[in-house]
């Protein structure tokens, strides 16, 4: 029988929703940003809060009817954002907290444990305090806590958006073993590369309706170059600079310039890339010095006036009410005003200017932060992640955006595990270890060869 869905109606769906997933299998689920890919996964682990109705039956039980305990055990959601799923202070007690809430026997949870940490590679991460974790191992410890619970349907909602391209196949390799084993699992992602070997099925939700797709993306490598060193003025200078973090050393860079123009810092989960990004902007404590056009970096309210950033996660950057208010579209710029209606309709936004932010969709929220900060005054963006919950349309809007802002002598330092939408963008390609950062002059992405963008429709039934 499977995951069966009988009728299901909601707002955001223009009809009910009938459709059965395969069973004991692996589907991806794709659409475009704010097509209520993450509504319909809330649905099916009942814990939507928008009204519906209609039947969700998984091996022909109603999941409504089943008690909180047979739920979680029965279909086991991962959230888009990581942080909505804890509220331990560490992954281990996190594990713990889990497993006697779904009454596992006391004597048997350390095995467990073992057994969960060992599978989902996150021995590194078990004990550190969550909120210093990476968006990426937070991504790794809600797997965790998620493999623990063992259901037996399993939603992922985004849970590659932080995740390196190592981690990625890891996991991917985990979830094609769990289908093997009897699971059924279905995940939501907009990037499609590397899923050719893993996935048994593809399901499209267009227009609030379940299409199976008939044609699984496969992937191409492609390298691209950087431009040469020091071919552009410079921006910023680390001399000595180091971190710590939970009383570890994060990362020592001796000696790196970052030049003007668009740079991409590349690096596994963990190695302090997001840390390093709150060094620059003076959030975070280091040692050394980072010089920027020549002066010191120093915290002062004139500074974010030339610099500012964007967070991986969206909501954290809303300070108002509405979206009207949260753009400051009252403001006396008109030019600006235009062009942010513009990208509004272009999203199809322009109806929810008087909603508040948290009423959006994952993408949507990301959509409403990239709009509020590359409208802003600053000379130089940093962007962590800027392309979670977006779909390769949406992708696409904002790479012309930046090289448009570049050619107008703004800089930008990006941090994304998603590479495929900057293959044309990008003028230096960084690593960072925990060694330090370095030029690299080739890098090879992986490129999906079929786009959400594209039509597919030709290919469902």
């Amino acid at each position: 029988m499977g995951l069966e869905l009988r009728g299901i109606q909601s707002p955001i769906f223009s009809e009910p929703i009938d459709f059965t997933f395969h069973e004991q299998a692996f589907t991806l689920l794709v659409g475009s940003s704010g097509s209520g890919k993450s509504s319909l996964f809330q649905v099916i682990a009942q814990v939507s809060s928008l009204p519906y109705s209609g039947q969700v039956l998984i091996d022909g039980s109603e999941v409504s009817q089943l008690s909180i305990v047979e739920r979680v055990q029965t279909v086991g959601i991962l959230f888009q954002n990581p942080n909505h799923q804890f509220t331990m202070e560490n992954l281990f007690e996190e594990l713990i907290f889990t497993l006697e809430n779904i009454g596992h026997p006391l004597q048997e949870i350390d095995t467990k444990i073992a057994e969960v940490v060992r599978q989902c590679r996150c021995e590194a991460i078990l004990n550190r305090p969550i909120h210093h974790l990476s968006g990426g191992e937070k991504q790794k410890a809600a797997l965790a806590v998620l493999f623990a619970m063992n259901p037996r349907v399993y939603l992922l909602d985004e849970p590659f958006a932080s995740i390196d391209r190592k981690s990625r196949l890891e996991i991917l390799e985990i979830l094609k073993e769990l289908a093997s084993n009897g699971k059924t699992v279905i995940l939501c992602d907009h990037d499609l590369s590397d899923y050719e070997a893993y996935i048994d099925h593809m399901v499209e939700l267009r227009d609030g309706q379940l299409r199976e797709v008939f044609q699984i993306p496969s992937s191409e490598m492609t390298q691209v170059s950087s431009k040469e060193v020091a071919s552009s003025p410079e921006l910023f200078h680390m001399d000595r600079v180091t971190c710590e973090l939970d009383h570890r050393p994060l990362f020592s860079i001796a000696d790196f310039t970052i030049y003007q123009g668009i740079s991409c810092i590349l690096g596994d989960n963990g190695v302090g890339k997001s840390t390093l990004f709150r060094s620059i902007l003076q959030f975070q404590k280091y040692k050394g010095l980072i010089t920027w056009k020549g002066k010191v970096l120093k915290k002062k309210k004139s500074l974010y006036r030339d610099l500012t950033g964007v967070v991986q996660e969206a909501e954290k950057q809303f300070i108002r009410v509405s979206l009207r208010e949260e753009l400051q579209l009252d403001g006396p710029d008109s030019e600006r005003n235009q062009r942010i209606f513009q990208a509004l309709q272009y999203f199809d936004l322009e109806q929810a200017l008087d909603k508040s932010p948290y009423q959006l969709s994952g993408g949507q929220q990301k959509i409403l932060q990239l709009l509020t900060i590359l409208t802003s005054k600053a000379s130089v963006i940093l962007l962590d992640e800027p392309f979670a919950g977006l779909d390769d349309r949406a992708c696409h809007y904002f790479c012309q955006w930046i090289v448009e802002e570049r050619n107008q002598g703004r800089s930008f330092l990006i941090i994304s595990h998603r590479l495929d939408p900057l293959i044309s963008v990008v003028d230096y390609w960084i690593e960072m270890t925990s060694q330090g950062l370095s030029h690299v002059k080739e890098v090879t992405i992986t490129k999906p060869l079929i786009s959400q963008s594209s039509n597919i429709q030709g290919e469902v039934r």
